[in-house]
């Protein structure tokens, strides 16, 4: 299983839509799941590497007299990350299904889960974008961009071929799904201050 791991880690980025056919075929969630979170960890650490952030970091704590420790912040933000892959694969693999998808969840969950491999470029680049200051942070903050683009892609791709749906159809799907990510933001937020306006 190790040199298949390999190969499906080479392959959503060399070929991504046989490769992520391939592990909506074969479910390996585990794996899945591990790659998730070994890249959203990496990403983490880097981002602590760069003192630059460290540092506005605990200037807006200071101006805010709070303070929470930034480790705590990125340990809260992996594990709201665990839990947040579990709940859009859901999302995702609902309105998959409404609109004749034909895959399974955990079929969705593991090619979607590996779609997040490609963000590990971003490690180095922040670790040296730690060096470079204002400049770097504007820099890697770009190539972020880029990285979450491409990631968006494959995640559109990893919803057509886990469920078998047309190109259009996978698109509509996800931007409902985004639609859903914004929408109950706002509401909750709109909510929560209405509560305390009117109370």
């Amino acid at each position: 299983m190790g040199d298949k791991l390999l190969d499906w880690l080479f392959g959503v980025i060399a070929r991504p839509v046989d490769t992520l056919r391939e592990i909506a075929a074969a479910k390996p969630f585990g794996w899945a799941l591990l790659v998730y979170v070994g890249v959203t960890a990496l990403m983490a650490l880097s981002s602590y590497s760069n003192m630059h952030i460290y540092n506005a970091w605990d200037e807006i704590m200071s101006g805010m007299n709070l303070y929470i420790p930034l480790p705590v912040i990125l340990l809260s933000l992996l594990f709201l990350g665990i839990i947040s892959i579990f709940i859009s694969s859901g999302i995702l693999n609902i309105f998959a299904r409404i609109f004749g998808g034909r895959g399974s969840y955990w079929s969705l969950f593991s090619a979607y889960a590996f779609t997040n491999f490609p963000m590990i470029i971003g490690v180095p680049v922040n670790i040296i974008a730690g060096f470079l200051g204002l400049f770097g942070s504007v820099v890697s903050g770009l190539f972020s961009f880029g990285l979450s683009i491409w990631v968006l892609v494959l995640q559109v791709i990893a919803v057509r071929e886990s469920h078998e749906l047309t190109t259009g159809i996978s698109i509509i799907v996800y931007l409902i799904y985004f639609l859903i990510l914004i929408i109950v933001p706002i509401t909750l937020l709109i909510g929560l201050v209405a509560f305390f306006v009117f109370i």
